[in-house]
C-alpha cells in the first residue's frame, strides 16, 4: 500500500501542504515569544509577526489614512487581549457546537458501534463542562481576608521572588509566586497567566480546571479525528471498483482517494480538517504547560527566568549566602504531613542574587554578605522545582487559603 507520497495529486497536496503551513504560522504567532524559543527561527518569526511586519503596514497607513486604521486594529485587538470579555469564549465554544453539529449531519449515521454511541456524548460534553470550571472557578485571588494565609503558600526563593515588595494597586505585601493580574483587578495566587480562551487567569486554584479543559480538548479532537478518518477510509473502500482490494492500493493512490471522498463528503471533511488543524495546536499547548509542571515553574517564572539569564550573559548578576530567612521561608522538615506549603516545602535557598547594572549600586548590598558574579543560571537553584509527579499532585490537591 505504501508508496511514494510524490503519487499525491497536486491539487490535493498543496491542500495538504497549506494546511500544515497555516497550523504553523499559527503556532509560530502564539508560542513563539516562549523565552526557550526566542533565539530560534521561530522566535524570530514571532518578532516578523507581531514587530516587523506591523511596522511596515503602519507607515503604509500613515501615509494613506494618517494611522487611522492602525490605530482601529489596535484597539480591537487590545480590547480583545487586554479586557475581560466572553468574544473568545464564544468562538471556542461555536467551533465545538459548529463542529459537533457537523458531526452530526455528516458522522452519526455512519457510527458502526454501539460503544461509540454511548461514547460520543460523554465525550462531547467534557469541553462545555471543564470551560464552565476553569472561567468561573477563583483562581486564587488574594484579598485583606485571605492575605495571611496567602503568604504561607510558597517560599521566598530570593531570586524572582523576595519579601518586602507591595503591590501598588491591592496596597499589600506581595506573596512568594503572585502577580497582579490587570484584566481581573486581582493579585493572583500563583499566578501563571490570563487565559483568553476561558476569561479568567489561571493560578493556584483553577489550574487544575485548566488542565481539564486542556485535556478535554484533545480528547474531543482526537476522538473526532480518529471517528471522521476511520469513516472516511470506509467511504474509500466501498468506492473501489469490484474485484480491487484495499491492500493493493499504493500509498500515492489512497491519498488521493481519501482526499477526494474528504472533499465529496463536506460534513466528514470540515469535521477531519478542523480536528487535525486544532489538535496540532491544543497538543502543543498542552506540552508546553506540561513541560512547565515538569521543570516546577509557571509561565510568569519563565519570562523572569529568561530574563536572569540574559543579564548573568551581561555579568550583571551578583549572588550571596544569607542563612537569616523570614517567618516563611526557614528550613522546616520535610517530614510534615500535609499538602505543601511553605512550612514543609521540602526545597530551601540560602542563597540571595540582585542585578547591579552600575556598580555603584553595589554599594547597597548587604555588607554582612560575600558577594560574588553569577557566571551560570545553573548557579541559582529554582526551589519550586520539586519534581513532576509532586508538582502534579500539588496542582490537583492544591493547599487551601
Amino acid at each position: 500500500m505504501w508508496g511514494d507520497i510524490t503519487a499525491l495529486d497536486p491539487g490535493l497536496r498543496d491542500i495538504l501542504f497549506a494546511i500544515l503551513a497555516l497550523s504553523f504560522v499559527v503556532f509560530v504567532a502564539l508560542f513563539g515569544h516562549v523565552p526557550a524559543l526566542r533565539r530560534t527561527p521561530i522566535g524570530w518569526g514571532y518578532t516578523f509577526i507581531w514587530k516587523t511586519a506591523p511596522g511596515w503596514l503602519t507607515r503604509v497607513d500613515m501615509a494613506v489614512t494618517g494611522g487611522l486604521t492602525v490605530r482601529s486594529v489596535k484597539n480591537l485587538f487590545n480590547y480583545l487581549m487586554y479586557e475581560k470579555h466572553p468574544l473568545i469564549q464564544l468562538f471556542y465554544l461555536g467551533l465545538v457546537s459548529g463542529g459537533l453539529y457537523l458531526f452530526y449531519l455528516g458522522g452519526w449515521p455512519r457510527v458502526w458501534s454501539p460503544l461509540h454511541s454511548f461514547c460520543i456524548p460523554i465525550v462531547a460534553s467534557l469541553p462545555y463542562i471543564s470551560l464552565y470550571l476553569a472561567s468561573y472557578s477563583d483562581p486564587g485571588y488574594i484579598t485583606a481576608a485571605n492575605h495571611q494565609q496567602a503568604m504561607k503558600l510558597y517560599p521566598f526563593d530570593y531570586a524572582n521572588f523576595k519579601p518586602g515588595y507591595h503591590c501598588s494597586t491591592c496596597h499589600f505585601e506581595k506573596p512568594a509566586r503572585s502577580k497582579h493580574c490587570p484584566i481581573c483587578k486581582h493579585c493572583i495566587a500563583k499566578e501563571d497567566h490570563h487565559c483568553v480562551w476561558i476569561n479568567n487567569c489561571v493560578g493556584h486554584k483553577n489550574i487544575k480546571y485548566f488542565f481539564a479543559f486542556l485535556m478535554s480538548t484533545n480528547i474531543l479532537l482526537t476522538y473526532g479525528f480518529y471517528l471522521t478518518y476511520f469513516m472516511i477510509r470506509q467511504i474509500v473502500i466501498e468506492s473501489l471498483p469490484a474485484g480491487s482490494s484495499f491492500s493493493d492500493m499504493s500509498w500515492g493512490a489512497y491519498s488521493n482517494q481519501f482526499f477526494l471522498c474528504l472533499i465529496l463528503d463536506v460534513w466528514l471533511g470540515i469535521v477531519c480538517l478542523l480536528c487535525l488543524m486544532t489538535g496540532l495546536m491544543s497538543y502543543g499547548f498542552t506540552g508546553y504547560h506540561l513541560y512547565l509542571l515538569w521543570a516546577g515553574t509557571t509561565t510568569n517564572e519563565t519570562f523572569k527566568w529568561a530574563d536572569w539569564k540574559e543579564d548573568i550573559a551581561a555579568g550583571e548578576v551578583w549572588m550571596a549566602r544569607d542563612p537569616s530567612r523570614n517567618p516563611y521561608t526557614g528550613r522546616w522538615p520535610t517530614a510534615t504531613r500535609g499538602p505543601l506549603n511553605a512550612h514543609n516545602w521540602p526545597v530551601q535557598t540560602d542563597k540571595i542574587i540582585y542585578r547591579i547594572v552600575n556598580q555603584d549600586e553595589m554599594e547597597y548590598l548587604d555588607k554582612h554578605l560575600v558577594w560574588n558574579r553569577v557566571e551560570s543560571l545553573e548557579e541559582v537553584e529554582n526551589i519550586y522545582d520539586i519534581g513532576f509527579w509532586r508538582t502534579l499532585h500539588g496542582v490537583i490537591w492544591d493547599a487551601k487559603f
